[in-house]
């Protein structure tokens, strides 16, 4: 039998310091603000798309004007939950980062924004608010 083990979620704020070029503070940022209307549940995707981004940047060059270029690092200015979805607002990359992120943005459109579990997808629309839960978050809050 194999035993649970109780494995702690990673928070936004280890999110930010595990990924330092992705989010290296900027003028206009003002104590990270820009980067906490992350949902917890989503902070696991979040992490795995931070990770192959750099990843990919840290690996790949391009070949511009006869030589080779590395590709520019990706910076986040804003990440949040809106409407249910993820905005992951960036610059930098080039269009396989761009691809990367909207797969991210899809996953967490089936990732509850509560607990992290899977969800059908579905929006849950409570007093006005939109929110992406699973059944059991879904069923916890209304």
């Amino acid at each position: 039998m194999r035993s649970k083990i109780n494995m702690k979620k990673m928070t936004v704020e280890e999110l930010i310091k595990k990924y330092p070029k992705i989010f290296e503070p900027y003028e206009g940022n003002p104590y990270e603000v820009n980067w906490h209307g992350l949902p917890i549940g989503w902070v696991e995707v979040i992490d795995n798309l931070c990770g192959s981004i750099q990843d990919y940047i840290d690996r790949k060059r391009m070949y511009v004007d006869k030589k080779w270029v590395q590709i520019p690092q990706v910076n986040c200015t804003q990440m949040k939950e809106k409407f249910a979805e993820l905005r992951f607002y960036f610059y930098g990359g080039d269009d396989e980062v761009e691809g990367m992120v909207r797969m991210g943005m899809y996953m967490c459109k089936h990732t509850c924004q509560q607990c992290g579990g899977k969800t059908d997808g579905v929006i849950t629309t409570i007093n006005g608010w939109m929110f992406m839960f699973c059944e059991n978050c879904k069923n916890i809050k209304q």
